[in-house]
This record gives C-alpha cells, structure tokens and sequence, in this order.
C-alpha cells in the first residue's frame, strides 16, 4: 500500500514537471539587491524558476511587477543584468507586452520560448519605489503632522501602537526633515476617515524608509479609534522655485514637500499669492498671478498645495492657508504660475563642461572622431551616448547640429536629430518613442519644427529651427532644460526624479553631423 502511495505522489510530481502550460501560483521575485523592491525580475514556471529575457522589457512590464510585488511604481526599467546574473541563470520568458494595468505578469502576452539573442546579461530587472510613500500632514509645517502612507496605492494611516522615537526617527530620515523632535499620539495631529494600514510598528531606527520596519501587516488593524500616530521633524522642506521660463523670477510655481517636489493647484490662486512667493524668492513684487498655464505650462509632478489663500503679507508661501497636504481639490489639472517685477534670467553656460561620445561604444554605421567630438550618420537614425555620465550636481552641454554630410542616396536623407539625456539602464538602441517614462528627456527637431514630449506623453510643438542646442542638467533638482544656445532662448524644462546616473544622449537621422563642445 504504501509503495502504491509513493508510486502515486512521483506520478503526480512527474505530470506537473510535464504540464507545458501551468503556472506555480503567479510567483514573481526579484534578486541580486539589497532592496526588496529592487532587483532582477525571476519569475517561477512549471515549478522551475528562471529570468525574464529583456527584449521588449519596458516600463509597462515594469510597472505590473512593482504592482504585483505590492511594491508601489516603477523608477525604471533596467535592461542587460544591471543588478548582476543570478545563479543558475535560465531565461523562461520574453517579449513580454504588458499594458501596464495588468494584476500579475503572468496575464501579459509573452513568450515562453526565449529566442536565441536571449544571451547572458540579457535580463529584465525592476527599480520600484517601494510599498509605501510617507507624507506629513494636517500639521503646521512640511515636516510636521499625521503619519500618511500610501500603499498599493490606496491613502491610509498609522496607529500609534508601539510608536515611538525610533519611528519617528525613520520617519524624518525618510522625508529629508533633519532629526526627530517629537512624536505624538492619540491623533495630536487631527483623525482621517481613511483606513489603518501599519499597526504595531517596531523600527530599529536605522531603517531608510518605515515600510523596512517591522509591523503586525499590511491592512491588520488592531488601532483603537482616534489612535493615529505623529510626527515633528526639526528640518524643514520649505522651498519653492519657478520652473519653465528660463528666468528664476517667472514661471510654473513649485514647492518642496517631504523631500519631493510638486505643484501648486490655481484654484483661488490670485496676486496676493503670487506677492508672497515673488517675496519670498527675492523677486520684487508680483507683476502677473497665471492661472491658466498656457505659457509656462502644466506641470506632471503631484499637487501638493490647493485653496491658497494668502493675505500678501506673509514671508513664504508655506505661512499661508491651504487645503490639506492629504487631498486637494483641483479637478482639472492647472497649475498656478507667477511673474515677477524683477527679472533673473538663468546662466546654464556658468556651468559649462565638455561632452564628448565614447567610440567604443556607438553604433559601428556612426563615424565618429578619435576625440569623440565629432559624430556623422551615415545609416538610419542612429544613437550614441556621451562618454561620462553624473550622478550629483549641475551640467550643461552645448551641441552645433546644422551640419549635413554628403551621402550616396540623397534622396534619403533625414533632416532630424534627438539631443538630450538618458538613464543608464535603458538601452539606447530604442528609438521611438524616447519619452521620459522610458528614461530619456530629449528635444526633437524634425524638418520644420522641434518638440518635446513629457512624461504625459502630450507633445509640445514649436515651428522653427535650432542650431545650437544647450542641454543643462540639475541632478539633485531633477532638471533637464533646452536652451537655443543662440541668444540662450529657454525652449522647455523638464522635471524628473532621477534615481540612477544619467548620460548625454546624441541620435542622428541619415546624412546628419553634430560636433559637441
């Protein structure tokens, strides 16, 4: 009997060795990262586990995993193993074809049969923002208040069970606010109808961010009512600057909140609060309060500020009434916009540095110069990116690009080039469509007009032709903005959150010259 048993249970193990087109409980876990949310992608098929092949790899893709791993959004989409190879490396799928809304990526299309160009260091990799985000609000400063998360993308709060100075602490080192001053109980702070997500947090202290400490589990709720926890930091995020105008005393207003940079909703937005910030920013008066952004345009980043209701006298903006740091009430997306008696127009060349490209490493169709200086096309529209990346401080790049090259088929040249940068995980083989979501923040300039695409994907388009392009960088800022070095025009910025090193980027449609400086 019992040898019929075991005959039975190997019978059994062998069929699901066998079954082509089963799946072991969705499993999907990442490798190779001290993170949690970060790593290579390893997913389990058949029981047998195994990498994701990058073709294709994008941040849809990404983005169901982060999900699926209950590891909030996507920062990127690294491709070729960045992370390292994992042991016993065996890629079981590729080209996925995620939508990106997709609850696991086992409900994507993909092939469960990699292709030979599936070679080592070709894995799909994941960098996620973790489980949860942390905001302070209903307090009287940016870094004072109620604990607030967001985990899978719901709002939620923390109960003050077991809270104490090590979480706070956790807290403030989490949100850029300096050291923990107090941390409160009892809803000090005011209650939130929204649910309880973290009971019985116990952080060490030394953790980077509170979802790392340990705590009863997600959505397990033991909080008596009216038992939410608080926080007060002794730093202090109160910044604000003007974006999208090339003049540091104009533009889309911005603020700092909990080490992250949002907008300001326009709703109520009028000259006593556009005085207040051209004050505070050291501007003179107040000239024009936009309320609609047809010059400076919208912004893409959160809104952080809505209702502001300043009298005119206060000394920042952040000293004014406003709606809840939690919620606001813009309904439709128009953020508030300031212009200033005082005009400061930016300089980027004071931070001019040399750009160069990397032969080694372009396109074997670009011919490019023994210094790096110099780069023709004589193929299609080819990439190549700059020979030393930055990962910290402020950068600008100047690039000629009215330079044609004689070419055995005229009749197919293209009178393009894409200039701008990218992340150091995406592969810069990828042409279409360069956005930001996919790590590249780039300017186009087609036969007669230029544009630019943000991370909406709206297109902004602009008639005319540029000749030399300035690209200036502010990697702690998350800047990227275009100037027409000619007479140093502001063209477009960029706002971004970088979290890896970043490169020039050079594309060049057939026929096209660029020397850099």
């Amino acid at each position: 009997m019992l040898g019929y048993i075991v005959f039975l249970l190997l019978a059994l193990r062998a069929s699901a060795l066998l079954c082509l087109d089963c799946v072991d409980s969705d499993v999907v876990r990442l490798s190779n990262a001290a993170d949690p949310c970060t790593g290579v992608v390893l997913v389990t098929i058949n029981y047998l586990e195994g990498t994701i092949c990058d073709l294709n790899w994008d941040m849809n893709d990404a983005a169901v995993v982060c999900r699926q791993l209950g590891c909030g959004v996507p920062t990127s989409a690294p491709r070729g193993s960045v992370f390292g190879v994992p042991p016993n490396r065996f890629p079981r799928i590729s080209n996925v074809g995620c939508r990106g809304d997709e609850s696991s990526v086992f409900k994507c299309s993909y092939s469960s049969n990699p292709d030979t160009s599936c070679a080592n260091k070709r894995d799909a990799s994941v960098q996620c923002t973790g489980p949860d985000q942390v905001w302070l609000v209903n307090g009287p400063s940016l870094c004072a208040g109620r604990v607030s998360i967001v985990h899978n993308g719901v709002w939620g709060k923390v109960c003050d069970d077991s809270w104490d100075q090590k979480d706070a602490s956790v807290v403030c080192r989490q949100l850029g606010c300096g050291a923990v001053q107090s941390y409160q109980y009892n809803s000090a702070f005011g209650n939130s109808p929204s649910p309880v997500l973290m009971s019985n947090v116990q952080c060490q202290g030394d953790e980077s961010a509170l979802w790392k400490c340990a705590q009863r589990g997600w959505n397990f709720n033991t909080c008596p009512t009216g038992r939410n926890a608080g926080v007060t930091c002794a730093g202090g995020a109160d910044a604000v600057r003007l974006v999208n105008s090339g003049d540091a005393c104009s533009g889309r207003v911005e603020i700092k909140h909990a080490n992250h940079w949002g907008t300001v909703c326009n709703n109520q937005w009028d000259m006593k609060d556009a005085e207040v910030v051209c004050r505070q920013l050291n501007c003179g008066s107040a000239t024009k309060a936009q309320t609609i952004n047809a010059i400076y345009r919208n912004g893409v980043l959160p809104v952080w500020m809505s209702d502001v209701r300043c009298t005119g006298a206060e000394t920042s903006l952040f000293d004014c009434p406003h709606g809840s740091w939690e919620f606001n009430s813009c309904t439709e997306r128009s953020d508030a916009g300031v212009q200033c008696s005082v005009r400061r127009a930016f300089n980027p060349t004071v931070f001019r540095a040399s750009l160069s490209v990397d032969p080694k490493a372009a396109d074997a169709t670009l011919l490019i110069s023994s210094d790096g200086k110099d780069v023709r096309s004589f193929d299609r529209e080819r990439c190549v990116r700059g020979a030393t990346g930055v990962i910290s401080g402020k950068w600008y790049w100047q690039v000629n690009t009215d330079t044609v090259v004689s070419v055995p088929d005229a009749s197919l040249q293209q009178d393009h080039w894409r200039l701008g940068v990218a992340s150091a995980s995406v592969n810069t083989a990828v042409l279409v469509p360069n956005v930001p979501q996919q790590g590249f923040w780039v300017l186009t300039q087609g036969l007669t007009e230029y544009t630019v695409t943000d991370e909406t994907n709206r297109v902004y388009r602009n008639p005319g032709r540029i000749y030399k392009v300035g690209i200036f960088v502010d990697y702690e800022e998350g800047l990227v903005s275009f100037y027409n070095a000619d007479g140093q025009q502001h063209i477009y910025t960029h706002t971004a959150t970088f979290k890896e090193k970043i490169y020039p980027y050079i594309c060049l449609g057939y026929g096209r010259r660029t020397s850099l400086q």
